[in-house]
Order: structure tokens, then sequence, then C-alpha cells
């Protein structure tokens, strides 16, 4: 294997120069810069990833905690940041939150990572546990997705097929705070609608603050009780919204004949459920390569990117027009 005083040698130029270029700490001309690429190519030089950590004091490793790998929205984020990772030469850990406790999460810290992106419901907690500067959550890293443009056409799209009674199932605590966009969204655009919300068919949080199938399940269980039945519902998200459908099958409804259903983040299995799942597309990849650059940008101390990434509503064969009586 070539060392950098070959591809000094080869190239005409200082251990430091190569060193330079390598590393980008100084700045070096271009003609001098091609020289020093050409040598590295030819002789397929490596640098050694881990003596230049112990010189630069970074390790071109980086984080990424989410809350499990069940959900779709997740392993599609994480293969965003990762592409993004990949053209800065950086690696990706995996920290799942669901089996990490508060001295592990202490334990992560102290492992030089050179960033951490917090893509949890717990990221405020852990963020005060771990205190160091490049651990953020989306919102740190000026990164958010507009929700509201594509919950506004779902809403709307119902509205024309006749829908009046619509649900609304989250797995998490529902707050007028803002820190639900989805259901800030699906009240913006109800009112929008002229359409009123029945309390009776909201579902709030469950005791695990999830939003899995499970959750979905539970959710619609929780509705049926109340006695309300909608023509349409709306999950959090696009497992819940197929925990939903199956829990309404059970129960003797149709989706879509009876009850329209739609879900979002448009993950994989939505395109492929029966019938194929109406959702909002978050375009998470998208979110998960914007996350990770600006990560970057706080490690190298460049100013962050704002970021707003639209959403827009996906229309398939869990939605149709109303064709029974409303009460």
């Amino acid at each position: 294997m070539a060392t950098r005083k070959e591809v000094a040698a080869y190239a005409g130029v200082s251990v430091a120069t190569v060193s330079n270029v390598v590393n980008g700490t100084k700045f070096v001309s271009e003609e001098v810069k091609q020289r020093v690429e050409d040598a590295i190519r030819t002789l397929d030089y490596h640098p050694n990833m881990i003596a230049r950590g112990l010189a630069t004091k970074e390790t071109r490793h980086v984080a990424i905690m989410v809350d499990n790998l069940k959900n779709g929205y997740y392993t599609e984020m994480l293969e965003g940041a990762q592409s993004m990772a990949g053209e800065y030469g950086y690696i990706v850990s995996i920290i799942l939150s669901d089996f990490t406790n508060q001295t592990d999460t202490l334990g992560i810290a102290s492992r030089g990572l050179d960033g951490v992106i917090l893509a949890t419901v717990r990221a405020g907690e852990i963020q005060a546990l771990m205190k160091q500067k490049a651990c953020m959550s989306q919102e740190d890293l000026r990164v958010e997705v507009n929700y509201s443009l594509g919950i506004r056409e779902a809403v709307a799209s119902l509205h024309r097929l006749g829908h009046m009674k619509i649900a609304f199932l989250s797995g998490l605590k529902l707050a007028e705070d803002g820190s639900h966009p989805r259901w800030d969204g699906f009240r913006a655009a109800c009112k929008a609608e002229g359409i009123r919300i029945d309390p009776k068919l909201i579902v709030d949080a469950n005791d695990r603050q999830s939003t899995d199938e499970e959750a979905g399940i539970e959710a619609v269980q929780r509705l049926l009780s109340q006695g309300s039945i909608p023509t349409a519902l709306m999950a959090v998200n696009d497992l819940m919204a197929i925990g939903a459908i199956r829990e309404l099958q059970k129960n003797g409804y149709r989706v879509p004949e009876d009850i329209s259903v739609i879900g979002c983040d448009n993950s994989q299995a939505s395109k492929y459920y029966t019938p194929s799942l109406s959702t909002i597309d978050a375009q998470v990849f998208t979110l998960g390569r914007s996350m990770m650059h600006n990560l970057f940008c706080e490690i190298k101390g460049k100013p962050l990117e704002k970021k707003v990434i639209p959403s827009k509503y996906i229309e398939r064969e869990s939605v149709r027009k109303v064709t029974t009586k409303q009460n």
C-alpha cells in the first residue's frame, strides 16, 4: 500500500502539501492539487483515517438517533442521510432510542462522534443529556417538512368527494403549541374547507406514545367505542393507517367503500398494501439529506441553510366518494 511520502515524491511536492490536499487544511493551488490527486489515484493511496482523526480531532464518524426501524419513515430518512454522508466521506451509525437508557446516551456522547442527529420524539431530553455542540435535532438543523401543504390537498380532496365526518388518529399527544405539525395541518385544513372537527372523531395518544400498526388498531378500537363513525379518517403515519384498515375490516367495514383512509409519509408499504394507501408524501429521503448536510455545516462552522421541504397528497385506492348517508 502506498504511503503519503511516496505520493509526495510522485507528485514532486512535500509531505505537508499532500496532507493539506487530503485534509483540506490549507490553500493549495489548483495545479498542485491536481498533481497530488493524480498521484493518489495512480498509486491507489488510502489515507490512514485513524491517524488523521488523531491529528485533526475529527473521527469522520456521525450518528443518527431514531425511535425505531419498523417505521419506513426512518429507514428512508437514513438512506437520504447516508447518501449525503458518503459524499462527505463520513460513516454513519444508527442509534435506536427505544433501546437506549440515560447511561447509554451519555456513553454515546463520549465516543468522539463528530456529530449526532436526533430524529426522535425524545430529542429535547437527549440533547440536554449529551450537551455536545454538534448534537442537533431537526429543528436545530433548520430543516422542516411543510406537512400543511399535503394535508390541505388531502382534506380538500375528501371534501370534494363528499366527506364531512373525518377522523384523525394520533399515537402521540395532541397539542396546539406547534409541536404536532400534522395535527396543526389537519385542523387548519378542516377550517379552510368548512368542516367541523368532531371531538368524538379525534383519537389522542396511546400509553406507549407509539405510532405503529398496533397503535392504529388501538386507535380504531377507541374510535368505534366512542360511537361516532366517520366516512374518512387520516392517520398520523402509514403504519397507523395500515393498522386502522385491518381493524376496520375486522369490524365489518370496507375500505374505501364504507370508510376512506389516508396515511402520511408515503412509505414503500403504502404502495403495495391492499387497497393501496392514499398518503402524504413528505419527501423523507430529501429530509435525511438536508439534515446531514446541515450537520456537516455545523461541524465545519459554516452557516446552516434553512430548508423547508414541501409535502404533497398522493391519492390511491383507499379513498372513494361518499356513498352512505351522513348523520
